[in-house]
């Protein structure tokens, strides 16, 4: 499985997931392959079986929830930040069934099952993320505050 990519500008990247890639595994195998260290992106297509979570700041927990079937995607968003030398992926999903239910939350990830189409855009930029005690999740450490 190779996924396929054209730069569009300096800093933009069309890039395609091929049937049976990870979504989240994908993403940050193509930032580290070109040195991508902040980006945000966007996409749609087709997966089966993802996981999904809704994370609770009260018990610092995250509830996964396992679904099976393949799923269009809506909406899928996040962002790459550094975390420990690496990039680490945060993808939010929305995900609808063939009966056009609508689900969505944290993609933990998920199986390519058709195409999936994403715009990445590096922020040339390389900001790190830190884990946050007060609220148990990795954040990006930035410089200033209002």
């Amino acid at each position: 499985m190779a996924m396929h990519y054209s730069k569009l500008n300096d800093k933009t990247f069309l890039v395609r997931l091929e049937k049976g890639e990870k979504v989240n595994g994908s993403i940050k195998r193509f930032c580290e392959s070109h040195k991508v260290t902040n980006a945000y992106f966007l996409g749609i297509g087709s997966i089966e079986n993802p996981v999904l979570a809704h994370y609770r700041v009260d018990n610092r927990a995250y509830k996964e929830k396992p679904m099976q079937g393949i799923f269009e995607i809506t909406s899928l968003i996040g962002t790459v930040g550094m975390f420990e030398g690496a990039p680490l992926v945060h993808s939010h999903i929305n995900i609808s069934d063939d009966e056009m239910r609508v689900f969505g939350g944290h993609l933990v990830d998920t199986d390519v099952s058709a195409t999936v189409e994403l715009v990445v855009k590096d922020l040339e930029s390389a900001k790190t993320k830190k884990h946050s005690e007060e609220i148990g999740l990795k954040l990006f450490e930035l410089d200033e505050r209002m």
